[in-house]
Formats: structure tokens, C-alpha cells, sequence
């Protein structure tokens, strides 16, 4: 489910519907720095979990941003900070950059 929290989707759909993975809206992570923002992003994630259903952090572009989901159960995380939208042979060659498949977090200018 692409864009959760946001336009159509629902927490309802989840009963309704097959879902694998949630990806949701880069609005959950604008500001993860109030009690209140952290508590709903940790228990839908948490939720999202105890259901069996991966999740997608959208439009991560911080070091704070990412700081904090990486203390969160989230499975995987998108976003400018990584990369922006790279054409195929662009994305290649990035790929071909990645320590052990991974983005070197330490060599990212934040």
C-alpha cells in the first residue's frame, strides 16, 4: 500500500485487503522530533509488525530523519539522502559504489 496515511488509504484497508508491505507518506517523518509524531510513527510501525506487514519510511532526506528510524523496527528506507531518482545506467553505477550493498552512511554529506 504506497502513500499510507494519506488520500484513500486506511487504517480499514488492512483488515480488508492482502497487504505485504506498507509505504508510508513522507509526511509521518517531517518533524520526528516531538513525543507525539514519535509515538504514531512507533505504533504503526509496531502494528504494521504484529501483523506480518513490511514497511516503507518515503521521503527520508535527513541525518535526524534517519537517525531515528534506525532505531525503529522499519524495514527499509527511502529517500534524497541516499540518492535522488537515478535513470538505469545512473542507478548502475551507483549500486556498483554501495559497501557490502549497503549506502555508507559515514561518507554521505548531511
Amino acid at each position: 500500500m504506497d502513500d499510507f496515511g494519506v488520500g484513500y488509504s486506511s487504517l480499514g484497508l488492512l483488515k480488508e485487503f492482502d497487504i505485504d508491505t506498507i509505504k508510508f507518506d513522507r509526511q509521518f517523518f517531517l518533524d520526528v522530533s516531538t513525543k507525539k509524531s514519535k509515538t504514531i510513527v512507533e505504533s504503526l510501525m509496531d502494528m504494521s509488525g504484529k501483523l506480518g506487514i513490511k514497511t516503507v519510511a518515503e521521503g527520508i532526506e535527513t541525518h535526524h530523519q534517519l537517525s531515528y528510524l534506525n532505531e525503529t523496527t522499519c524495514n527499509i528506507i527511502q529517500g534524497y539522502i541516499f540518492s535522488m531518482p537515478l535513470a538505469v545506467p545512473e542507478f548502475e553505477k551507483w549500486l556498483d559504489t554501495l559497501k557490502d550493498g549497503k549506502p555508507d552512511i559515514k561518507q554521505m554529506n548531511f
